[in-house]
Parts: C-alpha cells; structure tokens; sequence
C-alpha cells in the first residue's frame, strides 16, 4: 500500500505539502497541486480512511439512500457519487427503499446508530417528514432533489419543471396535439409534481387546452404503466404520450406486446428525464439534467462537510441539458 512517505520520496516533495493537496487546501501553487496528483494517480494512492475513521469516530462509508434502483434516474446518480467518493478512499452503501418511507426512516436511523460518515437521501419522504427524520442526524448530510429551506444542508437540484417542459416540447414540436402524461404522485413527490407543472405549461404555451382526463397517476414504476395502459391506448386520436420516468413508459410498452401494438410505431413516446444509455437513440425523446455529474457534485459536498468546511450552505441547480428527439435525428 503506497504511502504518504513513499509519495514524498517519489515527488519530492513534503509530506505535510501533499496532505494538503489530497485534503483539497487551497493554499496550495497549482503547479506543486498538479505535480501531487501526477503522482497520487501515476501510484494510485488511497487516503488511508481507516486510519482517519478510529481518529473521528465514524466509518469511512456514505449511506445513499434511492426510491428504487432499477431505475437509471437513481443507478447514473449513484455511478456519479461513487466517482468522487472511491478517490477520496469513501465506500458508497446503497439501500433500496422502493419509495417506502417506513424503510427510509429505519435506514436513515442505522446512518446515525452505524456512524456512516456521510448520508445523501434520495427519498420518497415529502419535505415535512424529510426535515422531522434528519433531525437527530450528526452526520453530514446532502439531498439531491429536496429543497429543505429551514435546515442547513447542501442541495444539488435538477430542473424538473424545465424537463416537464422540454420533454412535452419535442412531442408539440413533433405535431402532437392530444397528448397523454403518466406521472407520480404530484402531491407528495416534489419531481412527479414539478414535470406535471411542466406538461402543462408547455402545452398552455403552445396554445393547447390542458385536459384533465388525459394525465394519468400511478407508481413510478413498470407494473404501474403496464396498468395505466389498456385505457390509455382505448383513447381516441391521442397521438403523443409523455412520461414522467423511463420504467413507467416500459411498462407502456410491454403491454401494447401483449396486444400486438407496437407502441413505439403507433404514438410518439417521451420521457422527462434521461433514458438508459441503451435505448439513448432509439424512438423515445427525452430531456433531463446530467445525472452522473448531479452526483459528482453531491458527493464533492459531502466530502467537504465530512472534512469540516465551514463553507456556507450551498445549493446548486442542474438545467434539462440533455435533449433527445429522434425525429431529429441526423
């Protein structure tokens, strides 16, 4: 295992000056910070959090807690937190809590009781029930996609709205004017409410009616659009369908398999949020931020919480950069 003196020796340069440079001091000459890494990656050093851990009391793991990982929305999230966290020498502890708040409180409790070193919620708790169960939480905390006004925690957010918004857009832009959307709860889930917010305000915009009876709510998962399917393919003239998750609209598609319809040659599909990168051109549109780099941020201030920045409380927005049409494709 390569050391700090085995780095000093190598670089020649101080031990106390590479400490420094790993724990992200910014007192530091670029050009002695860029020779550290050159060699931190050239002997692929590892912080040695162990050793760290017995110091501060707690262990060298990240709790990160997802509403359900079968969904790529939450698996290029993680991906993007376990990039920063594995070179800082953090192992990331992913629970599955399947939007069930009673299983999310019992894993936000072991964070505190097990001393994890850090925690990043990606919950299914409404804003209230978030703020009550973090409360009694010592360790450092970042949400992804919660706004917790009263508490000082770090937020990295997506735009949702603005992913509601384009996604409906590439289906209006397509010549679709009767438009199905499939959400979640809007009253409870902040991201279900906040792409529904932006279907209709897409389709107000662009001078269409917004007609209660064609937006559909259910669980934000496969056996949830598979349900929602027969009616909505029973609808007539309904040409465009927008999703508010890719596995919702999955389950759209395996449905239509069982009748002969084939979904995505008889209406436009749409998605508000980016799809796996296997169906990435296939005839589905989509808009949603960069996931992984939403993660890389979270996880960067988490790691500055855990080594004691007195920064003040950060909160950074992530925009619908990513926008697919294949209509457009070249």
């Amino acid at each position: 295992m390569v050391t700090l003196k085995d780095l000093e020796a190598a670089s020649g340069i101080s031990k106390s000056t590479i400490s420094r440079v790993i724990n992200n001091d910014p007192n530091v000459k670029q050009e002695t910070r860029d020779r550290v890494l050159e060699y931190v990656h050239k002997m692929n050093y590892k912080p040695n959090v162990v050793a760290r851990s017995m110091i501060t009391g707690s262990l060298p793991l990240v709790l990160i807690i997802v509403g359900d990982i079968q969904s790529d929305y939450f698996a290029r999230t993680v991906v993007g937190v376990e990039k920063v966290l594995s070179v800082k020498g953090y192992m990331p502890v992913v629970y599955n809590s399947m939007y069930d708040v009673e299983k999310e409180k019992q894993f936000i409790s072991m964070a505190k009781n097990f001393k994890f070193a850090g925690l990043i919620p990606m919950t299914a708790f409404n804003t209230e029930q978030l703020e009550d169960v973090l409360q009694d939480v010592a360790c450092p905390t970042v949400l992804i996609n919660r706004d917790i006004r009263r508490m000082q925690l770090d937020e990295v957010i997506g735009d949702d709205f603005e992913a509601g918004y384009l996604a409906t857009k590439q289906l209006i832009d397509n010549g679709h004017r009767k438009i199905v959307y499939i959400s979640g709860d809007s009253q409870s889930s902040t991201v279900s409410r906040k792409r529904e917010e932006g279907y209709r305000t897409a389709l107000e915009d662009y001078g269409i009616p917004v007609d209660e009876s064609l937006i559909f709510r259910g669980e934000l998962d496969v056996k949830s659009g598979y349900k929602m399917a027969e009616k909505i393919f029973s609808i007539q003239d309904v040409t465009g369908i927008c999703s508010n998750n890719f596995l919702m609209g999955i389950g759209l598609i395996r449905y239509g398999r069982t009748i002969g319809k084939h979904l995505l040659k008889e209406y436009d599909l749409a998605c508000c949020e980016c799809v796996p990168e296997l169906y990435e051109r296939e005839r589905i549109a989509y808009a949603g931020p960069d996931l992984e780099a939403m993660g890389q941020k979270a996880a960067e201030f988490l790691i500055k919480r855990i080594e004691n920045s007195d920064e003040p409380r950060q909160k950074i927005y992530f925009s619908a950069t990513k926008v697919y049409n294949p209509r457009h494709r070249k």
